[in-house]
């Protein structure tokens, strides 16, 4: 266990995730790690003030008391998250773990379809992105950073979904749950 625990803690502390699915082995085999001995590490991190979190098929760190200023900075967070979700599924409803796609069709989809090139244009307005391919590329880029997709072929620039990306998903799905089970006055 020990001899994992620092590259463990390096990727989850930025905020990545550990996918069971992931095409990198070295992932794999620090998934599997925790996988297997997940309370000794829980115990670990919760010493240093991080809670071990565990997904359907991934990991990832919360914090343990977090205060006013980490909430809003999840918030915004998850806003962000909730546009870009919004915006990948427009562009299929079945973009989920293990989905696959080439990063020119989803620019060439952008130019053919109004509602996702609206979609993509409010994505990142505020970061002065201009192009579809500019947009694409900063998505995609974030989504690495959190190890939500990963590049399987460098040649036609295919990406694959990881299991992590069922995180942002299920975020989506509890405020949808939260809203639902709201009583009208």
């Amino acid at each position: 266990m020990r001899n994992n625990t620092q590259r463990i803690y390096e990727r989850l502390i930025r905020g990545e995730f550990l996918s069971v699915d992931s095409a990198d082995n070295s992932i794999r085999h620090l998934y599997d790690d925790l996988e297997e001995n997940f309370e000794d590490y829980a115990d670990y991190f919760k010493e240093i003030g991080l809670q071990l979190e565990q997904g359907n098929g991934y990991f990832y760190f919360s914090r343990i008391g977090e205060g006013k200023q980490a909430i809003e900075q999840k918030l915004e967070s998850f806003s962000k998250w909730l546009d870009y979700l919004d915006f990948l599924k427009c562009y299929n409803q079945a973009f989920s773990a293990g989905y696959q796609f080439r990063k020119g069709h989803l620019i060439e989809q952008i130019s053919l379809d109004i509602e996702l090139k609206e979609k993509a244009n409010h994505l990142f307005k505020k970061y002065g992105a201009g192009s579809n391919q500019e947009i694409v590329n900063k998505l995609l880029q974030e989504m690495q950073n959190m190890g939500f997709a990963e590049c399987v072929n460098i040649q036609d620039e295919t990406f694959k979904i990881t299991s992590a990306f069922r995180y942002a998903e299920e975020l989506v799905n509890m405020i949808q749950i939260a809203n639902e089970d709201e009583i009208p006055e």
